[in-house]
């Protein structure tokens, strides 16, 4: 993704990474990610309709910057809670993708 090689499976992941780190901010498990998910959605937004003009799946420099941070901060949200309690929040962030299905972006 940082070099514009990445594939649809690469930005699905990190698009998992999002809306699970977004879910739990938005439930109080590090709420101060929230700005931080918006850059991120921001920058995968961007990349997916540029895919679709050019075919290739990268992000820009700002975009790096955001998906790096939204790492960072998924990786403290997952080792601030139990296996269990990330395991529920995994389920219910499925759980509103499928009843928010008209929201969702989906590239081909």
């Amino acid at each position: 993704m940082t070099k514009g090689s990445g594939t649809i499976s690469d930005w699905r992941t990190l698009v998992d990474v999002l809306n699970l780190s977004e879910m739990m901010g938005k439930s109080g498990v590090g709420p101060e990610v929230l700005p931080i998910c918006e850059k991120a959605q921001e920058s995968l937004h961007k990349a997916a309709l540029r895919f679709q003009e050019t075919k290739k799946m990268g992000l820009d420099g700002q975009g790096i910057k955001s998906i790096r941070d939204l790492i960072e901060y998924a990786d403290l949200q997952q080792g601030s809670i139990s296996r269990s309690e990330f395991e529920k929040y995994i389920q219910k962030t499925k759980n509103y993708i499928k009843s928010n299905g008209d929201k969702v972006v989906e590239i081909e």
